[in-house]
């Protein structure tokens, strides 16, 4: 099986294990506009259909990162203790199911929140997470291809 370049699916890979065709693809990929997750068949597919309507990261400093970076957020002073406020735009996002530019995806406007998760869609109980709510879906892209 050919190695592909993950953003733009190129066979011209030099050496086994490599991810990207060229310096410009690896830039393009990590600063893309749109935010692109990753979900398992499962998750992906009940996104999809319209079941499942929220997505779950945990709070972790990688994820702060990278919501904080793409959503914004600020703290709120005004009741003496800071709170952490999420900007309310809504913002795209990539769903794919695996990696590399081929694999089935859809794009999907979503708003982020911290709160605990549904436990039918393995949140554990009491645990917060950072919640993306999925408002409309749009731009299915490589579905029932492998």
């Amino acid at each position: 099986m050919a190695e592909r370049c993950i953003q733009c699916g190129s066979r011209s890979l030099s050496r086994k294990g490599q991810m990207f065709c060229s310096k410009e693809c690896r830039y393009r990929y990590y600063h893309s506009r749109d935010m692109v997750l990753t979900l398992k068949k499962q998750w992906f597919d009940m996104i999809l259909s319209g079941q499942k309507k929220e997505e779950y990261r945990e709070v972790k400093p990688y994820w702060t990162k990278r919501f904080e970076n793409y959503f914004g957020r600020h703290y709120d002073f005004s009741n003496g203790e800071p709170e952490a406020v999420w900007n309310e735009e809504k913002k795209m996002i990539v769903f794919r199911n695996g990696y590399g530019s081929n694999k089935p995806q859809f794009s999907a406007e979503c708003t982020i929140s911290e709160g605990t998760g549904r436990e039918e869609w393995r949140a554990e109980r009491g645990v917060v997470y950072y919640v993306l709510k999925i408002h409309r879906i749009f731009e299915v892209k490589n579905i029932g291809e492998k």
